[in-house]
């Protein structure tokens, strides 16, 4: 059994490539929010993406993936390392919860800020800040780095991704 966690701030693409990577692929494409919001019944985060019960949520992401395992025995799990809190404040999710994920690896996506920015824009008909998809976008990194080090995971890194890169990390990971 396979979890390779697809990891990267809002907007980088996860969703939006992750799920033709995955289909094309035949493994399941699942996200944590998602996962999340049906465990509980609910979403704790609202439009602006700052969460709630942070790890009352990593706990039922735990609870899900566990449950999904025997279903689909290779998984492309979309989410995240870090997250704001309802005061904004960044905060790194224990590497405890990336070892009861049982990940065989780590792909983090990573984009210019502007593109970000302008992503964000379109998607949440807002004005982005960029300096703070910037913060958002360097804790990502450093905590990814540091869990995947924690926990001797293999983390492929992939700027500006596209299908085509996807594909291949994916099948690295898959081989390994």
């Amino acid at each position: 059994m396979s979890v390779i966690f697809l990891a990267g701030i809002h907007g980088v693409g996860k969703g939006f490539l992750g799920t033709p990577v995955a289909s094309s692929m035949g493994i399941a494409h699942l996200t944590a929010s998602q996962l999340i919001r049906k465990e509980k019944g609910q979403a704790t985060w609202g439009i602006d993406k700052k969460t709630s019960d942070l790890d009352d949520n990593q706990l039922a992401l735990i609870r899900a993936i566990n449950q999904r395992r025997l279903a689909h025995p290779r998984i492309l799990l979309d989410g995240h390392f870090v997250l704001r809190d309802t005061q904004g404040v960044l905060i790194s999710l224990a590497t405890s919860v990336f070892k009861e994920l049982h990940l065989t690896g780590v792909i983090l996506l990573t984009e210019a800020e502007s593109v970000i920015a302008r992503r964000l824009a379109l998607r949440d008909k807002g004005t982005p800040d960029v300096q703070a998809i910037s913060d958002l976008a360097a804790a990502e990194l450093t905590h990814a780095q540091a869990v995947c080090t924690e926990l001797d995971l293999p983390l492929l890194k992939i700027h500006a991704p596209t299908l085509a890169s996807l594909t291949e990390a994916v099948t690295r990971l898959l081989k390994s």
